[in-house]
């Protein structure tokens, strides 16, 4: 995944669904803002993006093949009791990042939509990514003061 190209940028800023900043969309603003990373990075608008906001203060590492999401037909809904499993495996995962089609979404260890700015009452959506987020203990104070203030 490289970075993405300054004509590009300049077309997810114009298209992007964010009126208040556009520079970053509202579904990837929403996940960094309950992760307190909202204002770590400028933009918003890609995978890359949001792999960067999130690692500024949490580490976040690849689940997909841990919770079986390798194949891609996999959708939002299936994924969520193997979600489950893996926190259980894993007591230091705070929660799940989640790439579906032009769409993040944040899920919590109980497998339960933390956030989605696109909801689904039956979610077949196939996940691209998963990736779970774990507290970095280099950023623990930062982070214990922006839960604070």
């Amino acid at each position: 995944m490289g970075r993405i190209k300054q004509g590009q940028r300049r077309v997810a800023i114009a298209n992007s669904n964010n009126p208040s900043n556009p520079n970053q969309n509202a579904c990837a603003y929403s996940v960094a803002h309950t992760l307190y990373v909202d204002d770590e990075v400028r933009y918003l608008h890609t995978w890359g993006d949001m792999l960067r906001a999130v690692r500024k203060l949490w580490s976040m590492r690849s689940v997909a093949s841990a919770v079986g999401a390798t194949t891609g037909d996999l959708t939002v809904g299936a994924i969520r009791a193997d979600l489950m499993k893996h926190a259980k495996k894993n007591p230091d995962v705070a929660a799940y990042v989640v790439r579906v089609d032009e769409h993040v979404l944040l899920i919590g260890k109980d497998g339960k939509t933390m956030v989605d700015t696109a909801p689904r009452k039956r979610d077949r959506r196939k996940v691209l990514d998963v990736y779970g987020v774990y507290i970095k203990p280099s950023a623990l104070l930062r982070l214990t003061n922006k839960m604070k203030g």
